[in-house]
């Protein structure tokens, strides 16, 4: 059974413990936050011991793997300093506000021979696993593009939560969901390699942030993706799009107050009359309770560890989704084209020198 520091006690880090004291595989035994009360609040409904200081519990004995909850800005110090006492981390996305002050976990992960995941769970909802399933099993032929449109309208007071500030967050919606979205055009349809963007601040009375952000992306193998993602869509919306050469899919919800998943398989037909089309839906989960993408990624970490193997999302590959948010940012200030930087064939000092 391993042993888990949890630091943050905020709503993902609620969901976190709540599937890893659930897993079978390990128990939360310290909740970490610098405030006692959240911290306490949580650490009593699982029955674990709550501190203030993240070092200390980081270091305590009996903990094996640390997970990192925090607000962006405070991922990266206690994520290098628990790669650097030899514990397994797995942090939320995006595992930094930059890509340079990313590098430090990456590598200390890389050096230590250490599991440093990021919290993608995206990947794990069961509408992309089959969505993912029918890409390789060539059911679409060539991919030829994809379209997603992703937001929500905010809610009162949100010019004070922590995703809205710069200093916090690193960003904007690009960064806070629309991270989110570029790791599924990775996954799904490939390593873009170029990315034309233009953020605004509509409506939000945010000093520096943006609200929205529209985005397009060229792909290494020549594919096309247009992203709309947004903190002015008044109506919550997940729709995702793949079309190739013998189809499409199209995706929608993520439940909550999305909807619930649904994926539609469209067969295109060589009459090019109407597609014939075949729908699934997946059980939402109980209002109280998270979707499974939290368990499936919590048991892939799981498997890494074990196994030494590399789980989903690992360092590298989301340093590489934070490089493309970078380049659409550069993109959006610069007003053209901006070539993504390849993070995996990157050292920390071959970032310093191309940034």
């Amino acid at each position: 059974m391993f042993g888990v520091a949890l630091i943050g006690a905020g709503n993902v880090g609620r969901i976190r413990a709540g599937v890893i004291q659930a897993s079978g595989h390990a128990r939360v035994r310290i909740v970490a936050d610098v405030d006692p009360a959240q911290a306490h609040n949580l650490a009593s409904s699982i029955s674990a011991e709550a501190i203030t200081d993240w070092r200390t519990a980081i270091e305590s004995d009996g903990i094996d793997l640390v997970v990192v909850s925090t607000p962006t800005k405070f991922h990266i110090k206690p994520t290098v300093f628990a790669l650097q006492a030899g514990k397994h981390v797995l942090c939320e996305k995006p595992l930094a506000r930059s890509v340079i002050e990313a590098v430090e976990g990456c590598e200390t992960a890389e050096r230590r021979h250490l599991i440093l995941k990021t919290g993608f769970n995206y990947r794990y909802m069961a509408h992309v696993r089959k969505s993912k399933e029918f890409i390789d099993g060539g059911l679409l032929g060539p991919l030829y593009f994809l379209r997603c449109h992703y937001g929500h309208g905010g809610r009162p007071g949100y010019e004070k939560h922590w995703c809205t500030d710069q200093d916090l967050s690193g960003g904007g919606v690009l960064l806070e969901q629309g991270i989110h979205i570029l790791d599924l055009v990775r996954y799904l349809l490939g390593e873009p390699t170029q990315v034309l963007a233009q953020s605004s601040r509509y409506f939000w009375d945010f000093p520096e942030v943006e609200d929205n952000c529209f985005l397009l992306l060229k792909t290494v193998e020549g594919m096309s993706a247009q992203i709309h993602v947004s903190w002015t869509q008044w109506t919550n919306i997940f729709s995702f799009e793949i079309f190739g050469r013998d189809g499409y899919l199209r995706l929608t919800g993520r439940d909550g107050h999305y909807g619930p998943q649904k994926l539609v398989w469209g067969k295109r037909k060589a009459s090019h009359s109407r597609p014939e089309e075949q729908v699934f839906e997946f059980t939402p989960p109980e209002v109280s309770s998270p979707d499974d993408s939290w368990r499936r990624e919590w048991e892939d970490f799981i498997h890494a560890v074990q196994t030494g193997g590399q789980p989903m999302s690992h360092a590298r590959d989301s340093l590489q989704t934070l490089a493309v948010v970078e380049a659409a940012y550069q993109s959006s200030k610069q007003q053209k084209w901006v070539e993504v930087i390849d993070n995996f064939a990157c050292t920390g000092n071959m970032l310093v020198n191309k940034l």
